[in-house]
């Protein structure tokens, strides 16, 4: 639960509220949270668009204790009531929780503490309060206030969706009389109304914050040679910082969390098939610094609640604009600053595309690789997306910090459509990309482009600009994807203005996250880096080598004292009062086993 502290409004704060929050344990409100209670309080329904650390919690909970009743607190993540009532219940609030976890006795024994009004908070899943028996039970209770925490899942849909979010709408007709909250963190503006229709508000006050977090550098590579560009993140922008590593597949957040123990970065993973108790103990790990990185699906999202997280990796393209916003929200919340970085390239939007395909999620993952692909400050092209106004620069993403122009792409796109007109759609980019720069493969020979009057007009552009011009056809709906298993495109409406140059299609040049350096490892894999860094802090040896020394040394590889002073400049009596032998001493007692 984030804890409001100190503002500045000078309107003395209802006595009502004031007690609820003294028995929070609260000495004000922060942000938005007044104007919340207030409207709650005062029996209005509010739709709350809040960014992760807004204090969500507080705001239910205040106007559940100010209100006549018991306040009803509708959450998808057992985990997060249980925690949440242990809170609650250890500053003397009468909270609990009903869910599945729960036996027939202890049921029976919270339903009896509801009908003599021995409940002041009540906490449960959408799936357990339209059960028939509760919600009987709760229609001769007095309500105070309900609220639908984590709200956007009312619009969710595919393998993600909790369709019992969407039976929601029924509270408003059992409970007429109490006012509805619903929190969410990032949700862009033309969905306010859909979720207010789902859940029957009537005239909603709307408070919405914005999602700008000016402390988070946001940073957007291409991938090449995705595991080792990771890895080289680690050990140079994010050394022994604790952060998130996000994937889509589970399997592929096994493999990574294993592969990064086994190059000597304390790892471990987080995905939905693991039991809870699996779960559970990794996001402790985790959350109590036993691992620096924490690699996750998208699982690990809703309800976390940790203020340490330095940074945030997507090695896979999210699947919304929304998922990425508050996915990157997960680090720096206290303030400090972050970083969040993002691998994708065309293969990943092609892959991707597919996914989103079947989960119904087309649009928003479009919307999501227009901002990508915009070659604005990345913070103001976030806050114009969610109709908020731009700022000046933020000076930290990498579009701000590049030092490379933008590219006017207008006649080299044209040539692409117009090879994908004349092959009807039907030929992969890779062979049209080919075919444009004249190569003679075997694809290109295949498909007959040899003869095509373009064949080879392109030859100006490498392989990795045409692929920049058309993840940029795609972004902005120039081109777009029909299928790929046989694969098809079809060209966009919007093509028609691009094809008579009435619009400028402009590209910056990609960014590739440096990888590291192919070497061979000189302590086991287990420990490397972490051992490099154990012999630096006990022999001081930052008082003589700076961190991109250290860097220098793991990736060079030094197999003796006489190397190690030719890489640092370093002399030998220098590296001998450092202890540096015992670098290469472990090294050769390592390989003999000893």
């Amino acid at each position: 639960m984030s804890k409001p502290v100190k503002n500045d409004s000078v309107e003395r704060i209802d006595p009502a509220l004031e007690h609820a929050l003294q028995r929070l344990g609260y000495s004000s409100f922060i942000g938005s949270q007044e104007t919340c209670v207030r409207a709650v309080a005062e029996g209005e329904d509010v739709l709350a668009l809040l960014p992760t650390g807004a204090g969500k919690s507080a705001i239910y909970q205040v106007a559940s204790l100010a209100r006549e009743g018991v306040g009803l607190v509708i959450s998808p993540l057992i985990a997060i009531m249980q925690q949440q009532v242990e809170a609650l219940q250890g500053l003397g609030i009468k909270a609990e929780f009903l869910n599945s976890t729960q036996n027939g006795a202890e049921q029976n024994d919270l339903y009896w503490r509801l009908r003599h009004n021995d409940v002041e908070i009540l906490y449960m899943s959408p799936e357990k309060l339209l059960q028939s028996s509760v919600m009987g039970l709760l229609e001769d209770v007095p309500i105070a206030c309900i609220a639908v925490d984590e709200a956007h899942c009312i619009l969710r849909w595919g393998r993600n969706f909790r369709p019992e979010y969407a039976q929601l709408g029924c509270l408003k007709t059992v409970f007429p009389g109490a006012p509805i909250i619903a929190l969410t963190g990032t949700l862009l503006p033309n969905k306010e109304q859909a979720i207010a229709n789902a859940l029957g508000l009537q005239a909603p006050r709307i408070v919405r914050e914005s999602i700008s977090r000016p402390n988070i550098q946001l940073k957007v590579s291409q991938k090449k040679r995705a595991k080792q560009q990771l890895l080289s993140f680690l050990m140079k922008d994010a050394v022994a910082q604790p952060g998130i590593v996000y994937c889509r597949a589970r399997a592929k957040s096994e493999e990574l969390a294993s592969w990064l123990s086994s190059k000597g970065i304390s790892a471990t993973c987080y995905h939905a098939s693991m039991n809870a108790e699996s779960r559970e103990a990794a996001h402790q790990c985790f959350a109590k610094g036993k691992v620096q990185v924490l690699v996750a699906t998208t699982a690990y999202g809703m309800g976390v609640d940790l203020d340490h997280v330095r940074f945030v990796v997507h090695m896979d393209l999210p699947l919304s604009l929304e998922n990425y916003v508050q996915e990157v929200g997960r680090a720096g919340r206290d303030g400090r600053a972050a970083q969040a970085l993002l691998f994708y390239g065309l293969q990943d939007v092609m892959q991707t595309w597919q996914f989103v395909r079947q989960e119904q999620m087309e649009d928003e993952f479009w919307r999501l690789m227009s901002c990508l692909e915009h070659t604005d400050c990345r913070q103001n092209v976030l806050l114009e997306a969610f109709s908020e106004s731009p700022k000046e620069a933020c000076g930290l993403c990498d579009r701000c910090r590049s030092t490379s122009k933008q590219h006017n792409v207008t006649i080299a796109a044209q040539k692409l459509l117009s090879l994908v007109h004349h092959t009807r759609g039907v030929v992969p980019f890779a062979a049209l990309i080919q075919a444009l720069m004249g190569k003679r493969t075997k694809q290109v020979m295949n498909y007959r482009l040899e003869g095509h009057a373009l064949f080879g007009t392109g030859a100006a552009l490498d392989e990795i600009q045409w692929k920049s011009v058309v993840r940029s056809l795609l972004a902005k709906g120039y081109l777009f994807i029909q299928g790929l298993t046989p694969f098809s495109v079809g060209l966009g409406e919007e093509c028609r203005a691009l094809l008579r140059s009435e619009v400028q299609l402009l590209t910056t040049t990609d960014w590739f996250y440096p990888a590291l350096k192919d070497t061979q490892e000189w302590v086991k894999p287990s420990g490397n880096w972490q051992k490099l860094l154990q012999w630096s802090v006990t022999n001081r040896a930052s008082d003589y080598l700076t961190e991109k020394q250290l860097h220098a040394i793991f990736e060079s590889n030094p197999t003796s004292i006489a190397a190690l002073s030719r890489l640092t400049g370093l002399s030998k009596d220098i590296l001998s009062k450092l202890n540096a032998s015992d670098l290469f001493n472990e090294q050769v007692s390592e390989k003999l086993d000893v």
